[in-house]
């Protein structure tokens, strides 16, 4: 008999699905807040490049724009977007000097309304100057490969190592060895990151996101802003998917773009 504490052989009631099911649950679009502006980020269309300037003088000048900013406008720091990452590899909210795969963000632009800040997004103008590209992860072993994180020193990002005991397999009755290519994976939840945030009269914010982990965006998100942890709370509404893509503060990835009612990426 299984112990009443386990979930193994039990059948499992999910809380969550009469709300869904009725169309009660709040996501981060059904977020009431009164004259939200929206932003739109504009996007590497270069998986590799060195940017030599990015424009948003004319997006800024479009109606209803209220701030088009780069990376250098900012002046915000480089963001490590996992634990295991080194230091080296983090990556500023918007690219700075280089872009590293198609989607970077290089500019972000805010307006009364997302149609606006569609509209003037497209108006800025980014100079690449393409670099060398990495498509396939062995090859960014080779010891020539273009190095993505020069301050890094090479493209290996996380490696672990076991060791070897050449006496382990000694005595064995079959020994097999095989070389395992494992595929690519993407998370793509259903739902797309989105953001919204609501400044308080006391100085603090308001963050409803779509996140696993509302401390893991709270406390990078206060430290990037130059807040205390306590001046930000953070929310998590129902989240449309996630199994590990949603867990921390991460610099903006290649997401789509969201309805309107928020950012199309946090």
């Amino acid at each position: 008999m299984v112990g009443s504490g386990s979930i193994l052989g039990n059948a499992v009631r999910r809380v969550e699905d009469p709300g869904i099911l009725r169309g009660e649950t709040r996501y981060l679009d059904d977020v009431p807040v009164e004259g939200v502006a929206h932003l739109v980020f504009v996007r590497s269309t270069i998986a590799h490049a060195r940017l030599e300037s990015v424009d948003t003088s004319e997006a800024a000048a479009m109606p209803g724009v209220l701030a088009a900013h780069a990376a250098a406008d900012l002046g915000l720091a480089p963001l490590q977007a996992f634990v295991m990452i080194p230091p080296a590899m983090s990556r500023p909210p918007l690219a700075e000097g280089v872009v590293r795969f198609v989607g970077d963000c290089v500019a972000a632009v805010v307006a009364e309304t997302r149609a606006q800040a569609v509209d003037a997004a497209e108006l800025v103008v980014v100079d690449y100057d393409p670099l060398p590209a990495l498509v396939d992860p062995e090859a960014a072993l080779a010891d020539d490969a273009p190095v993505l994180f020069p301050e890094h020193g090479s493209n290996v990002a996380v490696a672990f190592d076991f060791g070897q005991d050449p006496s382990v397999l000694e005595g064995a009755d079959v020994v097999v060895s095989a070389r395992i290519a494992n595929q690519r994976l993407a998370p793509v939840p259903m739902e797309a990151n989105g953001i919204v945030v609501e400044p308080r009269p006391d100085g603090g914010l308001t963050v409803w996101v779509t996140t696993q982990n509302a401390f893991a965006v709270r406390d990078p998100l206060a430290g990037a802003l130059g807040l205390e942890p306590r001046q930000v709370r953070v929310i998590a509404p129902a989240v449309g998917g996630g199994s590990g893509p949603r867990w921390s503060a991460t610099p903006s990835t290649s997401s789509p773009p969201r309805r309107p009612g928020g950012s199309d990426a946090p």
